[in-house]
């Protein structure tokens, strides 16, 4: 029952949930700083549709997006509403210092496409960056000294990735390290980006955490060099495989100088007091390794039948627990790979037991000294079933030996095992089934839960042949062929797009009408004007069916009048227009108040709408 009542609340929800109007918005800082990362985050009210970056200046270094969806749903006096949101955050970078313009930003959804405005920012280089954001700095409680001046800091922050050879065949291990190199002061590493080593399989190595870098000298450059990590790199397909680079963010620490205001004077403008009165600021910066390329060689053909997979120097043992055993006694039978390669992915060996002893799955036990070198063990639980003597053969596992070029075949040595004990015994002691052997029929191995003839009846009628159930089915039927009916004639009344514009005119401006009072009350008067402005030729050009382009005083009242609209208000209209188009040039001190002149247009439009509509 609960489940029909759920089904009807969430149809009764659809019909009360109404089409939020897209919109996006930007917010970028006005000014940044050259070199240091800054945000742009764009904000639709929307999770479905298709966001269309802006294109960014060619000097910036962009990462992102980082996108991230909301929805929120409340139920407030009996009214359902729903709020979607999608954020989305470029981090950017700057190396120029200048004036930039971030381009528009569309959102594409099903019905509509909306746009974001493009933003200018100032871009200022370290020195400069700190005297203007002076006052703005303080106002935070955060106190900037005048006159800081960015030192040159340097490019010498590298990546290597260093591997311990470029042509292997395909399994053969291949060792490889990723190593820093620095000859600037670094404060941290942030955001370490490894690529997907797409062709290998990655094992990582333990490898120590960095906490000092030891001195080298290449090139007769000295050099802070330190291991970020070691790892193995199995190649899985032949062919050239390319390692794409890795990616951190280094923060560097440069000197900055500060020019104390008791000492600006001439004699005091040398390096040595450049030196004394000076700081250090952390700068992040992006560092890339270079991309390694592999040459993969493909294993000769064909492959032996006992070819599992190892691809290395191996050595194969074995190890027998014990030969001589009674009926039912456990054995334990040993198969060790030891060597240098691909032991992780060595497979198990194949094994031919005698029947009459049952083998259970191996344990595996992998042993690794950190490098591409340890053993592989294959323990095996052996029972025999029968009396007699048991011959194991000698096992064989072949390997590819890179140093060789070939395949190479271990074997080991065979044993054999001597049972005791009475078959009888073992029967009753242990009824499996023996491979090789008919099955026996054991005596009472079955036992019935309950014998004989059970009466079962129908405890409840079917719900499909109640009466409530058809009552809530038809009910159901008709809510949705009502959504249905309603959804249809939505789709056609939105598919003219002049009457839909029509019928929107008059609540958008007065939307615009809203936000123009809004910015007067926060003394924007000329924003203010400029709104109302776009206010009235925006609803005279949803209203007459005109495109932007073509929206002029003349074409406005040639509109009006094969309208039948009275002189008097076309009259109104020019003199609100007049109004506003004079107030962008010279702002006005005395006459009609602005609150006035919006009382005006929001008076004249509602007239206009019980004319045009």
């Amino acid at each position: 029952m609960k489940r029909y009542i759920l089904t009807l609340f969430n149809l009764l929800a659809a019909l009360t949930l109404t089409a939020q109007e897209v919109n996006i918005t930007v917010d970028a800082p006005e000014r940044a700083v050259t070199g240091e990362r800054f945000r742009i985050v764009y904000t639709v009210n929307t999770t479905g549709g298709q966001f269309i970056p802006p294109a960014f200046d060619p000097s910036f270094s962009v990462s992102g997006p980082q996108q991230s969806t909301s929805r929120n749903v409340q139920w407030i006096n009996g009214e359902m509403s729903s709020v979607s949101t999608t954020t989305l955050i470029y981090y950017v970078v700057a190396t120029k210092p200048g004036r930039y313009t971030i381009p528009e930003a569309s959102f594409q959804s099903k019905k509509v496409t909306v746009t974001a405005p493009a933003r200018e920012i100032e871009i200022v280089a370290g020195g400069a960056a700190a005297s203007q954001s002076q006052g703005q700095s303080q106002g935070q409680g955060i106190s900037q000294p005048a006159g800081v001046q960015a030192a040159d800091a340097g490019t010498d922050v590298s990546l290597k990735l260093h591997v311990s050879t470029r042509e292997v065949y395909v399994g053969q291990p291949v060792s490889a390290t990723l190593k820093l190199y620095t000859r600037v002061n670094l404060s941290g590493i942030n955001e370490l980006k490894y690529p997907d080593f797409k062709g290998f399989l990655r094992e990582d190595l333990e490898t120590p955490e960095l906490r000092s870098l030891e001195t080298e000298v290449i090139d007769g450059v000295q050099y802070g060099t330190g291991v970020l990590q070691r790892f193995l790199l199995y190649p899985q397909i032949s062919g050239e495989i390319r390692i794409e680079p890795v990616q951190m963010t280094a923060m560097v620490q440069q000197r900055t100088s500060i020019r104390d205001p008791f000492f600006d004077d001439p004699f005091f403008d040398d390096h040595f007091f450049d030196s004394f009165f000076s700081g250090v600021s952390t700068v992040p910066r992006s560092v890339s390794s270079q991309p390694v390329t592999i040459m993969v060689k493909p294993l000769p053909e064909p492959r032996p039948a006992d070819f599992h997979g190892a691809v290395g120097s191996f050595t194969l043992s074995s190890d027998l627990s014990k030969s001589e055993v009674e009926v039912n006694d456990a054995i334990d039978f040993t198969i060790s790979i030891k060597g240098s390669g691909n032991i992780n992915l060595a497979g198990e060996p194949v094994i031919h037991f005698p029947q009459g002893i049952e083998k259970y799955d191996p344990e595996v036990t992998v042993r690794s000294s950190g490098t591409a070198s340890g053993s592989k063990t294959f323990k095996y639980l052996l029972i025999p079933r029968n009396s007699g003597t048991f011959e194991i053969p000698p096992v064989s596992y072949t390997v590819f030996d890179p140093q060789q070029h070939k395949y190479v075949t271990l074997r080991s040595e065979g044993y054999s095992i001597t049972v005791t004990g009475s078959d009888d015994q073992a029967e009753v002691a242990a009824p499996v089934y023996i491979p090789g052997e008919d099955v026996k029929y054991l005596g009472q191995d079955i036992r019935f839960i309950r014998s004989g003839n059970g009466n079962l009846t129908l405890t409840r009628q079917p719900l499909v042949k109640t009466t409530y159930y058809w009552l809530w089915f038809i009910l159901a039927l008709f809510l949705a062929s009502v959504v249905l009916l309603l959804r249809r004639e939505q789709l056609r009344r939105n598919a003219d797009i002049t009457a839909l514009r029509n019928r929107k005119a008059a609540r958008n401006a007065h939307r615009r009408l809203a936000k123009a009072k809004a910015l007067l009350g926060s003394g924007m008067t000329e924003q203010a004007n400029s709104e109302l402005a776009r206010a009235l030729w925006g609803y005279l050009a949803d209203k007459l069916s005109m495109p932007q382009s073509q929206i002029t005083r003349e074409n406005c009242h040639a509109g009006l009048r094969a309208r039948n609209v009275e002189e008097g208000l076309i009259t109104e209209f020019d003199s609100i227009i007049s109004v506003t188009e004079y107030s962008q040039y010279a702002p006005r001190t005395e006459g009609e108040s602005p609150a006035a002149l919006l009382e005006r247009a929001s008076l004249l439009i509602s007239k206009l709408d019980n004319v045009l509509d």
